[in-house]
């Protein structure tokens, strides 16, 4: 119950704290486009995901780490904990002072490889306070957020994350409604991760006394840092290349920027999903290790949840996103946001990435990531070529059908692995779940107008919204339920016995205050 409880609140808050971070974030990048223009839109769009890429100074020890003490975690083995997590903080610590270094020098050379009209120091100003916040997580919180997660406290750090962006998008808000410039916007996100890093010392001292970061180190605990380092350079590449593939070979900040508010729509509902994804991992990594019986019952449950909530996500973003983009980018004149292909071209990368996250998990819990890092970099290889040779000709379309290709190959790759080398069964039984699911979204392509003239405000499109999602989402849970029979049973099985618990715990405190 206690597992159960935490993923609830993991599940509960994760959602409601991206809710808020989208309801935000999406006023903020209309506004800089309105000020600034579309050049500086772009500009920090490219930015971002360039320090995105910065975070590869992590070299893996951050997965490495998290698998690591899920073992320790489940024993209450604070020994051990407190040896890992010493070994992630020297770590972390000497890439903060390298991921600050790369930031300056970034900040120097961008200005002068991407043609801009913004003046030379401005730019560079620009990037250095958007990017030297982000080293604060490298040199305090980064370990004490890994911690969180294996204990399955994520609704802490996605708390402070929900307090810090909306701290973060009120003052953005309140500085370009009173016209203040670009470098105020910039310095108010760097004093706010300043913000971030004194609430999670706050919060340590009150509730991780007990962590001693003067025990020796275990570095052999996160000795598998180097092959999660492969991982994490082909996941970073793969969902950043398209806009700097963009931005450096096309060199058009115009087309970068319509490209990341698509994608801004797609990254925000992603987060959403893996808020969904992160609130189970923490139980179902320590029972991969611990009861191998339950995790394979576990695993297949989650595997159909997760895919009901990624084919319902990207078909109600498919249905919506074209009329939300009309009203969203209303009066901006400096390029044309419309493009009725968009919508299917920018979802089919998420259904192919996101969709596989069940099995992705089975190998992180397994700690396989010596024996599977290559195949990540095939899949690496694969985007980068394909989206070098078709950005050239075919601009954000090229840059998609790299990424789709490339997650084609690495999605039924971790499938065959995972059911070669981790689980029982064979990888028809996901294949139906897949197949099924995608068989349903085609129906909705074909048959569902995605440019209906009649949302003209943006009610109107939450509206509808709430329609069609109780539509959609009932209809994918429908067909895993009828093709996964036993699957149903073990679910219903499962909540039963959490209401019995609950029941009997309430009835327990009642009988008690009586």
């Amino acid at each position: 119950m206690q597992a159960a409880k935490k993923g609830a609140y993991n599940a509960f808050f994760g959602l409601m704290g991206q809710l808020i971070t989208i309801a935000l974030g999406i006023i903020i990048p209309r506004l800089v486009v309105l000020s600034f223009g579309s050049e500086v839109n772009g500009l920090l769009n490219s930015m971002t995901q360039i320090f995105v890429c910065f975070t590869l100074f992590e070299a893996g020890v951050g997965v490495a780490s998290l698998q690591a003490l899920y073992v320790p975690v489940a024993n209450d083995d604070k020994k051990s904990i407190c040896s890992i997590i010493k070994a992630t903080h020297d770590f972390y610590f000497k890439m903060g002072i390298v991921y600050a270094s790369a930031v300056t020098i970034l900040s120097l050379v961008y200005p002068l490889v991407v043609k801009m009209k913004i003046p030379y120091w401005e730019a560079a100003l620009i990037i250095f306070l958007g990017g030297i916040g982000n080293s604060l997580n490298f040199l305090y919180q980064g370990k004490y957020r890994i911690l969180l997660q294996a204990e399955g406290y994520t609704y802490v750090t996605t708390n402070i994350a929900t307090i810090i962006g909306i701290l973060a998008s009120g003052v953005k808000l309140l500085l370009l409604l009173k016209g203040f410039g670009v470098i105020a916007v910039q310095l108010s996100f760097f004093l706010i991760n300043v913000l971030q890093m004194i609430i999670y010392y706050v919060y340590v001292r009150k509730h991780y006394g007990w962590v001693n970061l003067k025990v020796e180190p275990d570095t052999g605990a996160i000795s598998q840092k180097n092959a999660a380092l492969v991982h994490q350079v082909a996941s970073l590449i793969f969902t950043n290349t398209d806009v700097l593939l963009l931005t450096f070979i096309t060199r058009n900040l115009k087309m970068v920027s319509v490209y990341t508010m698509y994608n801004l729509v797609i990254t925000y509902v992603n987060v959403l999903l893996q808020q969904v994804s992160t609130s189970c991992d923490f139980r179902l990594g320590q029972m991969f290790n611990t009861d191998k019986k339950q995790y394979l019952v576990l695993h297949h449950i989650f595997e159909i949840i997760y895919l009901i909530f990624v084919f319902s996500a990207m078909t109600l973003v498919y249905i919506f996103i074209l009329p939300f983009m009309h009203l969203y980018t209303a009066g901006v004149t400096d390029t044309n946001y419309i493009n009725k292909y968009y919508p299917l071209a920018f979802v089919m990368v998420p259904l192919l990435t996101y969709g596989r996250g069940a099995a992705s998990g089975a190998i992180n819990y397994a700690g396989h990531f010596e024996q599977t890092k290559w195949r990540a970099v095939a899949e690496m290889i694969i985007n980068l070529t394909v989206s070098i040779v078709a950005v050239w000709k075919f601009g954000i379309f090229g840059a998609l059908m790299g990424t789709v290709v490339a997650s084609l190959y690495r999605t039924n790759d971790i499938i065959l692995y995972v059911y070669k080398y981790l689980i029982p069964g064979k990888a028809i039984t996901t294949y139906k779940r897949w197949i099924a699911s995608f068989m349903l979204f085609a129906c909705y392509v074909a048959f569902v107008n995605n440019d209906n003239p009649k949302f003209d405000s943006y009610i109107s499109i939450v509206g509808y919204g709430i329609v069609h999602a109780v539509v959609v989402i009932l209809s994918y849970t429908l067909i895993q339920a009828l093709l996964n029979p036993r699957e149903r049973k073990e679910f219903c099985s499962i909540m039963a016995g959490y209401y019995r618990k609950w029941r009997n715990g309430k009835v327990g405190h009642e009988e008690g205050d009586n």
